[in-house]
């Protein structure tokens, strides 16, 4: 059993289903990989570490029944780990996967039920999906902190923050942002990247001249 207590010590309650969900979600990626890109070849290796691990470190920043939505999920990159980890954790994690390619649904959708998940899929134009309820905004992987925000912009008054995983470019992206927006934003490490960390915005107003 792969050793998350060394991430997670005080608060994880790590249990067999835990492990057993993450080794077939380890699998049906590996497969699925042969046919569409999911992850890059390189990181196959080392799935844990370069995946797992950097999406499930978001938990400690989510709160119990909090509304997520996973804005080009593509492998469910954070939004399926988080709901999986959210169970050791006594987090209950309404999570909507956003995804608008057709492909990777039909991954996506396959995965929820060999894993045997409570998580929605849905194949849709980010642009075109319209937030009803208070969210909170996660990505990895995805578009710049600007680019983002501009996305969701006419749904920030039903968005509660926007988190972000992001690499060593970030305060570039941030920068670029507050030529456009004033808005809040905490930083903190990734436990896999040195050069990494996970943003999270929040008080986003448009600047005005």
């Amino acid at each position: 059993m792969y050793d998350f207590k060394y991430f997670f010590s005080k608060n994880i309650d790590f249990s067999r289903e835990i492990s057993d969900k993450l080794q077939k979600y380890e699998k049906i990626l590996l497969d699925f990989n042969k046919k569409i890109n999911l992850i890059s070849k390189s990181t196959e290796k080392d799935i844990y570490n370069r995946h797992f691990i950097d999406c499930a470190q978001v938990i400690d920043l989510l709160h119990n029944n909090q509304n997520l939505l996973d804005l080009g999920t593509g492998a469910g990159f954070p939004g399926i780990v988080l709901k999986i980890f959210s169970a050791g954790f006594k987090k209950n994690l309404n999570i909507f996967l956003i995804e608008k390619s057709r492909k990777k649904c039909l991954f996506l959708n396959f995965l929820k039920k060999h894993l045997d998940i409570d998580i929605n899929v849905v194949n849709q134009r980010y642009e075109d999906f319209k937030i009803i309820k208070n969210h909170s905004i996660i990505t990895r992987a995805f578009k710049s902190v600007k680019e983002t925000i501009d996305l969701i912009y006419k749904n920030l008054g039903n968005i509660e923050n926007l988190i972000m995983l992001k690499g060593k470019n970030h305060i570039n992206e941030i920068n670029e942002a507050e030529k456009k927006y004033m808005f809040h934003v905490k930083k903190y490490q990734s436990f896999t990247s040195k050069s990494s960390c996970i943003l999270k915005i929040s008080h986003v107003k448009l600047i005005t001249t």
